[in-house]
């Protein structure tokens, strides 16, 4: 069965095998879109925004803190308000699946046939990649950009093109819209064009190459950070993280207030004088580093290694453009925060060539000690590593969130469709097609609604608030609030007792 097996992928051409690979991709990500029970805080925030650009209302959908393209995308698919969820799932499915091909492209110009073979093997069962692919967030939509910029971007820098060179800076600038951070690899890029371009003596077609690929970023990042500061004063590459960028900016820690995610994780008092850039690689360098190869899969470890360590012959300048996209990421993003696999994922489908090739590099191994039959230890190899991966990738999205879609659609059956709802949880009110208030929290806010009890009743009202929905975190998030219930001001209209999760409708 296994000689057969082998043989017959032996028989196969170059598309055959890419034909298949799309297949078995289409079909994993089509699968968590179907089975997908629930979604994220940010996928309402993301929904939301689309709908209000689906209403008309492109001022109020900007004022998101969200970056705006994947929205903007879901408004271009979307019929109407009510399949918000289903094109942003699907815009997710489309990125995941055939962006195999320029990946695969990539790295069979860069490095070679059978490492882009092993690569591109790799992304479709990768069980991050699958469950990323079906999700209603930046993820796949980002990582499908980035490889479209990465690949004009190092096929024009070798070809000297300036059409490919302009594209990839379009495709960053587009990469940038939906993650702010896609922003930093233009500093990678003009690096290595100024590298190549010394090295190669064209002084005259390095600037061209530079300038075409500068314009079109600028075409869509100015514009967009022209608004921000409108919006916020500052100088900005986004409205997320708006406190931990300003502190960035400034050339002291004393010039700003720390963020509270930072200032409780602040290392030892003495080493208050390093600057606070340095203070944060040192000490969130390690967990970026480590989510990094969470998200690369444990499955896959023993192969990054070979890929590693192997013996170079081909596309070493390629391996190290990619290890400083890489070292750029890990470091950049060191400098804000720990991380997670989340802010990891999108690396991992241009990195794992390493392990495509780390396959290789065993198999070489054990020819050269003479093992029978190492085709067939490879093959059982992936065969392993397959098997270790599907039940992750096959695992249905949020599980646990099954009952916030279930409320979602409890309010839009028995609900107004202009009310308003406060929460501090998106979700429901997002499946409930509502118009969403989030639930001020104790101490946040101040000059706001208050934190006392009748400060947000009052502000409810003021702001037509028609339901407010509280839930077992709105007890640790707003103690005061839960205290004062029941009360005159509120008619309950529905609990979920073993949930902890009761609606009210406010008493205008």
């Amino acid at each position: 069965m296994i000689n057969k097996s082998i043989e017959f992928l032996k028989t196969l051409k170059e598309k055959q095998i890419l034909l298949l690979l799309i297949g078995i991709s289409f079909g994993l990500r089509l699968y968590a879109v179907l089975m997908a029970q629930g979604i994220a805080y940010d996928s309402a925030a993301y929904g939301f925004m689309a709908r209000d650009f689906l209403k008309g209302d492109f001022i109020k959908g900007l004022s998101s803190p969200a970056p705006p393209f994947y929205p903007f995308l879901i408004f271009l698919f979307s019929p109407d308000t009510t399949h918000v969820e289903i094109a942003g799932r699907f815009l997710s499915l489309f990125f995941g699946t055939f962006i195999i091909l320029p990946l695969f492209y990539l790295v069979k110009e860069a490095i070679g046939q059978r490492e882009a073979i092993f690569s591109a093997l790799f992304y479709s069962f990768h069980p991050y990649l699958v469950t990323y692919s079906g999700m209603l967030l930046t993820e796949a939509t980002y990582w499908g950009l980035l490889i479209l910029s990465v690949y004009f971007f190092w096929t024009g820098l070798k070809k000297e093109k300036v059409w490919r060179m302009m594209l990839s800076g379009f495709f960053l600038g587009l990469a940038y819209l939906t993650r702010p951070e896609g922003i930093g690899y233009v500093l990678v890029y003009l690096i290595w064009i100024i590298v190549d371009g010394g090295l190669k003596k064209r002084w005259l077609k390095n600037f061209i190459l530079m300038g075409s690929l500068i314009l079109p970023v600028f075409i869509f990042v100015i514009p967009y950070i022209i608004y921000i500061h409108q919006e916020t004063g500052g100088w900005l590459i986004s409205k997320k993280a708006v406190n931990a960028q300003s502190i960035f900016l400034k050339k002291s820690v004393e010039e700003g207030k720390p963020p509270k995610d930072i200032e409780q994780n602040k290392p030892a008092k003495n080493n208050f004088k390093m600057p606070r850039t340095a203070r944060n690689i040192v000490q969130f360098l390690p967990f970026v580093i480590y989510h990094y190869l969470r998200s690369y899969h444990f499955s896959l470890w023993l192969f990054l290694f070979f890929g590693l360590i192997r013996a170079r012959g081909k596309g070493i300048a390629y391996e190290w453009f990619l290890a400083s996209l890489v070292l750029f990421h890990l470091f950049s993003l060191s400098t804000f925060l720990p991380s997670t696999i989340r802010f990891a994922v999108p690396l991992i489908p241009l990195s794992l060539f390493w392990a495509g090739a780390g396959i290789l590099e065993i198999k070489r191994y054990l020819e050269k000690i003479k093992m029978q039959n190492s085709g067939k230890v490879i093959f059982l190899f992936i065969v392993l590593v397959i098997l270790i991966q599907l039940p992750q990738s096959l695992k249905p999205e949020r599980g646990h969130r099954v009952l916030q879609k279930k409320v979602g659609l409890w309010l839009q059956q028995n609900t107004p469709r202009e009310a308003f709802i406060m929460s501090n949880s998106p979700q429901e009110t997002f499946f409930a097609d509502r118009e969403f208030m989030m639930l001020p929290t104790e101490g946040s806010s101040p000059g706001g609604p208050g934190e006392a009890y009748d400060g947000i009743i009052r502000y409810a009202k003021t702001k037509g608030v028609r339901y407010i929905l509280v839930n077992k975190n709105t007890h640790e998030t707003n103690p005061g609030f839960m205290k004062s219930i029941p009360s005159a001001d509120l008619r309950e209209v529905y609990r979920k007792a073993d949930q902890a999760l009761v609606i009210y409708e406010v008493i205008h």
